[in-house]
């Protein structure tokens, strides 16, 4: 039956309500951890179990409420973005636009997961809660239609992610430096400046621009320079991060993280540009072993300068 009856219909392994939900997009989420991990040695340390279990609980219910909240909008943009769908390559096989969801059920799923998320975030802390309502609003005036706002559309995307961050310091009540939040905020602007790109060369001028508006007013070759600014962009001020902040080690030893972000950041560019450039850029940030490891070791590392600081 089809989403005009209000029926799920299970294709493959994955119910089609489970893909609605975007669980691979979850892994951004993770954000939310940061000032847990920068906040190491300060507000806790690993030998201590009392004094980073109560963190690490409150910093993985966020990270839940986050999902959640996170999940729902994606509902209401497929829903309000299915005929659009349906004429993307890869988003028609999306549930809803595929009809294999009801939007009805999309709909009411997005309400509960809403009714229970924001009222975690509060419970977690005030600030939590008001940026992760915030953060709803926001991206609920985005899929009404501030997505079609050329550059209104990229900042949106990027307010999302510092949102995460200072979301994860609020639940905590931690505070964490002011140029981790620039990083984040450069970094998003990057990734989401290679996802209108993406978009723009995957569908072409006129194509793309039907798909999405906002793309009617950039070109390969402005997409191509915000990309680049981006990538710069982060790399710098992470790294003025590492000498310039007054919550990282005096000695300079945070410097030896910033070659992780560096390869991170250019692997990816490295990919989108050519081997894996047919592909949605979300899906090859969290697939590329290379860019994981990475990953990986820059947590090791800043863990290990931080708690011995």
């Amino acid at each position: 039956m089809t989403a005009e009856t209000g029926v799920i219909v299970v294709r493959g392994s994955v119910p089609p309500l489970v893909r609605a939900l975007r669980p691979h997009q979850w892994p951004k989420n993770l954000i939310v951890f940061a000032a847990l991990i920068f906040s190491t040695g300060a507000a806790w340390h690993p030998s201590d179990a009392t004094s980073w279990w109560p963190l690490l609980w409150r910093s993985i219910v966020m990270f839940g409420a986050w999902c959640a909240a996170s999940s729902a909008v994606y509902l209401v943009n497929d829903t309000r973005d299915r005929e659009h769908d349906r004429r993307h390559p890869r988003k028609a096989s999306r549930p809803i636009a595929a009809g294999d969801v009801s939007t009805m059920t999309a709909l009411r799923v997005a309400t509960v997961l809403l009714v229970i998320a924001i009222p975690v975030g509060f419970a977690l802390g005030p600030i939590a809660g008001a940026v992760l309502s915030g953060y709803v609003v926001l991206m609920l005036g985005y899929s009404a239609g501030l997505k079609s706002v050329p550059l209104v559309d990229v900042l949106i995307l990027c307010a999302g992610v510092v949102a995460r961050a200072v979301a994860g310091a609020g639940a905590i009540d931690v505070t964490i430096s002011p140029w981790l939040y620039i990083c984040s905020s450069l970094g998003a602007f990057f990734f989401a400046s290679c996802k209108r790109w993406a978009e723009f060369r995957q569908l072409g001028g006129p194509a793309a621009a039907q798909h999405r508006p906002a793309l009617a007013h950039y070109d390969a070759r402005l997409l191509s320079w915000m990309v680049g600014l981006g990538a710069a962009g982060t790399v710098i001020s992470y790294a003025a991060y590492t000498f310039l902040s007054s919550h990282v080690p005096s000695n300079g030893a945070m410097a030896l993280t910033i070659p992780f972000v560096a390869f991170g950041l250019f692997r990816f560019l490295f990919l989108i540009r050519g081997p894996r450039q047919a592909e949605a850029p979300d899906r090859i940030l969290f697939t590329d072993s290379a860019i994981l490891a990475s990953m990986a070791c820059f947590v090791a590392v800043a863990l290990g300068v931080l708690v011995v600081r």
